[in-house]
Parts: structure tokens; sequence; C-alpha cells
């Protein structure tokens, strides 16, 4: 649950993705905008189709309206739309793993900010500039750019991008392995958060928290910071973050030698998973608990358990399949020795 919150990186998005009808309606739109040739009036078209493509997830069609609408906008001398086209761009490579190029476009949206007024998107620019560093893995130009991040946001009494931005670095810090640097950037996560009164950050924080104990082999410690998140996550309502906080303390009960509460939480986390309709994140759980099962002797549960798993596999297209498959067979086999185990005693007993 290490992850990152990142700010606006990942190009524009919507709460619910438009339908072809609309697509096609901004379409005709910009087929009409061009028809007048008014170039603001164009530019707008541009956006507001490749925005509509974007959420959609059609981002090759999103990027050259886009770039259309930039180079307009330059030709124009328009600050504003320049900055909003740059921005979604590098959002865009964002989502595609084009680090070289999303910073590229992310340096020339800085380069748009210098005054005093722009200081808030100077401090959201570099906080995303950040969050393309950590995607490709460079942990201290990451680190660079959250903190100047930071620096301009504690000027701001930005209290709500400060968290966001101390929730990173301790991301970062897990990645480099620095684990005491991470767990007091999540504690001054959290302090903030609370100040706030914002029970999901809170609740992401806690998980955090929970899975830099789970890593570490502290395991008492990681299910107190989870169970301080449950039920957090469960009052506000976000069915995944419990779900997810279940399964990791299924893990940990696991490791602790406590089958019974392994199971137990991994349960109650795929009746979430169930109720979101979560197929792929239901096979992990289904797999976890199979594992347990066959940690435990019980072969036929196991391999119950595991052919609901490649059932979905099947269904879902996914990746795991062939080791599912292989689990299946381990186990099927273990199974079939202690069947011939049985049957020799069976015969050589008078």
């Amino acid at each position: 649950m290490d992850g990152k919150m990142p700010e606006g990186d990942a190009g524009p998005r919507g709460s619910e993705h438009p339908g072809a009808d609309s697509v096609e309606a901004l379409g005709l739109a910009l087929q009409e905008r061009r028809r007048t040739g008014e170039d603001a009036a164009v530019a707008h078209a541009c956006m507001a189709l490749a925005q509509a493509y974007a959420e959609r997830g059609s981002l090759r069609q999103a990027f050259p309206l886009f770039e259309e609408a930039l180079q307009i906008s330059e030709a124009r001398g328009d600050r504003a739309n320049r900055l909003l086209c740059l921005k979604a761009m590098a959002g865009l490579c964002y989502r595609q793993g084009a680090w070289h190029r999303a910073l590229d476009l992310y340096h020339q949206a800085l380069q748009l900010l210098a005054g005093p007024e722009d200081l808030t998107e100077i401090a959201l620019t570099h906080s995303q500039i950040g969050s393309v560093y950590q995607g490709q893995g460079d942990w201290e130009k990451a680190r660079a750019s959250y903190a100047e991040s930071l620096r301009i946001r504690d000027g701001l009494g930005d209290t709500r991008g400060m968290a966001l931005l101390h929730n990173n670095l301790g991301a970062v810090f897990t990645r480099q392995g620095l684990w005491e640097e991470a767990r007091q950037a999540w504690i001054t996560c959290l302090a903030m958060h609370e100040g706030l009164g914002d029970l999901t950050g809170q609740a992401i924080t806690l998980g955090n928290l929970g899975s830099l104990a789970q890593q570490q082999g502290r395991w008492p410690e990681a299910l107190i910071w989870f169970a301080r998140s449950l039920p957090l996550y469960r009052q506000s309502g976000d069915l995944l973050g419990e779900a997810t906080i279940h399964n990791n303390a299924g893990f940990v009960h696991k490791q602790m030698g406590h089958p019974d509460h392994a199971l137990e939480a991994y349960r109650e986390g795929l009746k979430l998973l169930h109720k979101l309709g979560d197929s792929l994140r239901s096979t992990v759980t289904l797999y976890n608990m199979a594992m347990v099962h066959e940690d435990q002797g019980d072969y036929r549960e196991a391999l119950r358990l595991l052919e609901q798993v490649i059932e979905l596999d099947r269904r879902i297209g996914h990746p795991d399949l062939r080791r599912d498959m292989d689990a299946f067979r381990r186990v099927r086999q273990k199974l079939d020795a202690e069947r011939d185990a049985k049957k020799l005693e069976q015969e050589q007993t008078p």
C-alpha cells in the first residue's frame, strides 16, 4: 500500500467515462469550429475532445488533439491554455510510462510559471515531476522534487499538499530501504491528516505504516497499524481500501503461524471484493487462502479454492494462470501422495 498519492499527474480524468455519443458530439463540434476558422474556438474544441478521449483511456487519440491545441495557444500567446495542454500531455505520457517525454513537458510547463501568483502551480508541478522520477525509479531526483514542492507549500501553509508530499516521500524512502526515514515521513503525514480530519488520508497512511512494519517482519506492530486503519476505511466507505487491509492482515497472521486468523481476514476481504465485483483482486485473495490450507495439509479445500482461482483466471485472462495451474498440480500431487500413503498403511495393517 506504500504508493504515492499523485496530484494530477495522470492527465485529465473524470468520475465517469463518456460514451461514444459524447465523443462523437465533441468531434462534430470540432469539425464545425474548424470550418468557421476561429483559432480560439478550435483550440477549446480540441481540448474538450482530447479530454473526453483521455477519460475513456484512448490516449493515442487524445495526445495529437492536445498538441494541436498547444500549437494554436502558442501562436496566440495564450499562456493559460499552453499550461493546460502541456500538463495534460505530460499526464498522458505519465500514464503510458513515457517518463522522459513527461519530464520534458512538465519542465516546459514550469518555465511558464514565474510570479508569486504561480507558487501553488509551481509547487504542484514539482510534485508531478517527482511522481515521474518515482515512476522511473530515480529515487534521489524524486526526493529532490518532492522536497522543493514541500518547501513552497510550507511557505503557503498548504497542509493538505504537505501531507501528500510526506506520503510520497515515505514511499520513496521505503524503496531505498530507509525504514526510519519512511516511518517518520508517514508519522508526519498522519498527524497532518488528523489535523485536517481527513479520514481517507489517515486510513491510507496507517495502512502504509502497517505495510512498512510488515516489510521489516515486525508482525505485531503491523497488525496494530492495520487495526487502526480498518475502521477509518469503513467509515469513509472505501471498500477496496478496507479489503486491501484485510488481505495484508491475513498475510501477517499467516507469517505469525495463526492460520485461522489469516483465513478469517482473507474471507472478510473477499466479501468486500465480491461486493465491488473485483475479480482480479479476488483471485489473489482466493489464492492466498488456498496457500494457507495447503500449509495446513487441507489439500481438498486448497484444491477447491484453486479451481475457483483458475476459473476466474481464464474468464478475465489473468497473467498468473500458469502459476495457479502449477499450484493446483502441486497440491493435487500432495493429495494423491497422502492417499497412496494411507492406502499402503491399510494394506500393511494385519
